[in-house]
């Protein structure tokens, strides 16, 4: 017969009774003061071991005890023929740990690099158009009063560049409408969900001639065409939720790093396909991509003359290394 002493805790109350836990077979018996139990081994609820804390015995009453010998608890249920889960006994081998968290990277890793951006486009694809219209009507009420002034480009420049776009832009049923703004964010478009294209005087003024500006159009059309914003709206939403679950306190930085590094991969992977929807839609219609090539040279000097000594990692970039994309226009040029 084997025993450990305990602290019994009956549920209702706080005050622990000190106890004696014998195991008899198959069995375990607990007795103190004004305390005698006895029930099946397999019945009972035992805590996985942990270095520095008790070891809780929990009845079916919900009753419990609390063991601080967890050498000796540990020895009377092997005697008994009580085993831990295999979970519990990984746990306790440092080689079965590093082979757990080594499987858990993969498995986030093959999440996020497949599985994810899948997700992401089907459940994207399911949005009613109403709703991306009117997310974009808010996004547009918020550059407008925030980023945008009135363009300075004259009226009849402006409408030959529309009617110039519209005349190559697939008839898919998409609506879209591109509006020219001046404002202090420098030569820039952007495409909003819902059909908004917004592109600056300065990128205007910086094109080496129309062509360039058709061919930033159809880049940001092909944003719209394969939603990326809705997508990454989703990517993020789930990166949000697997790293407060891993993490716990998504508000953290340590929390927060990940998506956002994860998101500055998907929208690098979404700029080039709408690189490849903008090469493929000018090749189509016989216009080259040599001045779309030119427009992001003089693009990448403008940045440089600017900002001499900011170079960002790629890895820290939401777009595409620039060289990298001038390199696909000049190439496409060749083909």
């Amino acid at each position: 017969m084997n025993s450990v002493d305990a602290r019994y805790f009956d549920g209702r109350s706080s005050r622990p009774v000190p106890v004696r836990i014998t195991v008899v077979g198959n069995h375990a018996e607990i007795r103190g003061d004004g305390v005698e139990l006895r029930a099946p081994i397999s019945e009972l609820r035992i805590s996985e071991p942990l270095k520095h804390a008790p070891r809780l015995l929990t009845l079916g009453d919900a009753s419990y005890c609390e063991v601080d010998d967890n050498a000796e608890f540990a020895r009377l249920l092997s005697e008994s023929g009580h085993r831990d889960s295999f979970v519990v006994a990984w746990q306790n081998q440092w080689r079965a740990v590093l082979l757990a968290i080594f499987a858990l990277i993969a498995v986030l890793f093959a999440g996020y690099r497949w599985v994810l951006p899948v997700a992401a486009e089907l459940m994207a694809d399911q949005v009613p158009l109403q709703w991306e219209e009117r997310l974009g009507r808010e996004a547009t009420a918020f550059l407008e009063r925030r980023i945008f002034s009135t363009s300075q480009i004259s009226s009849e420049r402006r409408d030959g560049l529309v009617d110039r776009f519209a005349a190559i832009a697939p008839p898919d049923g998409r609506d879209y409408e591109i509006r020219f703004r001046n404002s202090k964010i420098g030569p820039n478009a952007i495409a909003l969900p819902g059909g908004a294209i917004y592109v600056t005087d300065a990128l205007v003024a910086l094109a080496p001639d129309d062509d360039a500006i058709v061919g930033v159009l159809a880049h940001e059309l092909g944003h719209i065409e394969h939603r990326h914003l809705m997508r990454r709206l989703f990517a993020n939403a789930a990166v949000g939720a697997v790293t407060a679950v891993l993490i716990g306190d998504v508000s953290t930085v340590l929390a927060a790093l990940p998506a956002i590094l994860i998101e500055l991969d998907y929208s690098r992977a979404m700029e080039r396909e709408a690189d490849a929807y903008a090469i493929d839609l000018l090749r189509a219609n016989g216009i080259s991509t040599s001045s779309l090539a030119t427009l992001f040279e003089r693009m990448k000097d403008a940045h440089e003359e600017r900002s001499p000594s900011s170079g960002w990692p790629d890895y820290l970039a939401t777009h595409p290394p620039t060289q990298e994309r001038i390199d696909a226009f000049r190439q496409s040029r060749n083909r």
